[in-house]
């Protein structure tokens, strides 16, 4: 029993200097940042209310209030429109790294779609690369390459 005991010991001693490391080590790869610019996502907004789904989670924006919720009724939010409020002026309601709104400069997206060069071969582009281009020409967050086509489609249709 005793050199059962001893071993057990020993290997939890092991162990313990085994997470030691990993830890140490982990902290040499990728240090502890702090949030300096505020840009993490918060469980519950100002006002105490959680998102009530991932399109509202989504919103933020530095200059934004109350991200999850309606504003004008004090209650959760539903959708990207109805949360957080501008209280700084200029601020720029984001959901993800999308503009909400539309709100380019003082000029709406579909007023500088004109702007907008689409190149002949768009479909090759990556999603990514989609997703960028249709959010310039969009008022509404383009969140994946569905809707990136689908925005870009519509422009091409709008030009005619």
């Amino acid at each position: 029993m005793d050199r059962l005991a001893s071993a057990f010991d020993k290997m939890a001693e092991q162990a313990e200097k085994a997470a030691r490391r990993s830890s140490v080590a982990l902290a040499e790869i990728e240090p502890a940042k702090p949030d300096p610019e505020g840009t993490a996502q918060l469980l519950a907004d100002s006002e105490g209310n959680f998102a009530a789904n991932a399109e509202v989670a989504a919103v933020g924006g530095i200059g934004i209030k109350a991200s999850n919720t309606d504003v004008s009724t004090g209650k959760p939010a539903q959708t990207i429109e109805q949360a957080g409020e501008a209280i700084t002026p200029g601020a720029q309601k984001l959901v993800a790294d999308q503009i909400v709104g539309g709100e380019i400069g003082g000029a709406s997206a579909s007023d500088a779609s004109g702007d907008v060069t689409i190149p002949d071969g768009w479909r090759d582009l990556t999603w990514q690369e989609r997703r960028s281009l249709a959010s310039k020409l969009s008022d509404k967050p383009i969140s994946n390459g569905e809707e990136a086509n689908a925005a870009i489609e519509a422009e091409l249709k709008r030009r005619g």
